[in-house]
C-alpha cells in the first residue's frame, strides 16, 4: 500500500472483476477506507459475470463500502462489457448512478468516462474468442508466482495486447475529441496508458486483478495513475 494517505478530489478505478478468482476486491476495500475524495467512478467490469454466486466475501463486504460511500459522495458506475446488464442491480445494491458513459466538468475542463470495450473491435467482433481468451489468462493469473512474473512477460511481449491497447487509446482519443471532452478515462485493457493528441489526452486505470493494482486520481488540474503492491 502506498505510505502516504490518498487525498484528492475525484478517485477512478475499473476492472475489479468482482467474482474471479483474481480479483483483489480487499485492497480495494482497504484503499477506499484510507482515501479521501469527493466523487468516486467506477469505470467498469466491477463484475466477472452475471454470476452472484461466485463472489467471494470480500466482494459483498466492497459492495457495502461502496454503498455506504454513495450515502455521502457522488458514486458514478460506467458499464463494461463483462457487467453489461447489471445496471439496475448494481444501483440498487449500492446507491450509485449508472451510465454507458459518463462526461462532466470539473475546473473548466471536460472529463468523459467510458469503459472501453466499445474501441475493441475484435470484442465486438468475437465475443466468444474474446471471452475464451480472458478465461486462459485468468487461469494463468491464479497459479502464477507471487511477484506476477508470468502475467508480467505474457502483457510486456504479447503484440496483440499492446496492439489492443493502442487501439483503444487512439479511438478513445478520437471519440472524446467528437464530444467534445479534454480528458478521456478508460479502463477494459488491465494495462496503464497515458496518451495525448492534440489538446486531448487518455488515461487507462488499469485493473484490479494483477499486481500492483492500479487506480486514478484527478485532484484541480493533476492526474496519476497510482499503484499498490
Amino acid at each position: 500500500m502506498e505510505n502516504e494517505k490518498i487525498v484528492t478530489h475525484t478517485l477512478i478505478i475499473s476492472d475489479i472483476h468482482l467474482g474471479s478468482k483474481v480479483s483483489h476486491a480487499d485492497k480495494v476495500i482497504e484503499m477506499l477506507k484510507k482515501a479521501s475524495f469527493k466523487k468516486l467512478i467506477l469505470m467498469g467490469d466491477i463484475f466477472e459475470s452475471l454470476d452472484f454466486e461466485r463472489l467471494k466475501d470480500s466482494g459483498w463486504q466492497l459492495l457495502a463500502v461502496i454503498g455506504e460511500i454513495s450515502k455521502k459522495k457522488k458514486v458514478r458506475w460506467i458499464e463494461g462489457n463483462h457487467d453489461a446488464g447489471l445496471t439496475k442491480i448494481f444501483a440498487a445494491l449500492t446507491g450509485a448512478k449508472a451510465y454507458k458513459s459518463y462526461q462532466w466538468q470539473y475546473r473548466k475542463k471536460k472529463y468523459l468516462a467510458i469503459h472501453g470495450h466499445q474501441f475493441d473491435y475484435f470484442l465486438v467482433n468475437n465475443v466468444f474468442l474474446s471471452y475464451l481468451a480472458t478465461a486462459v489468462y485468468n487461469f494463468i493469473q491464479a497459479i502464477d508466482f507471487k511477484d506476477r512474473r508470468m502475467t508480467q512477460f505474457i502483457k510486456s511481449k504479447n503484440k496483440g495486447w499492446l496492439r489492443l491497447s493502442a487501439q483503444v487509446a487512439d479511438r478513445a482519443l478520437i471519440y472524446a475529441r467528437l464530444k467534445g471532452a479534454d480528458v478521456v478515462f478508460c479502463g477494459h485493457t488491465h494495462r496503464t496508458d497515458e496518451k495525448k493528441r492534440g489538446r486531448v489526452h487518455y488515461y487507462n486505470s488499469g485493473c484490479w486483478t494483477d499486481s500492483p493494482c492500479t487506480f486514478i486520481t484527478l485532484d484541480e488540474d493533476k492526474i496519476e495513475i497510482r499503484k499498490i503492491a
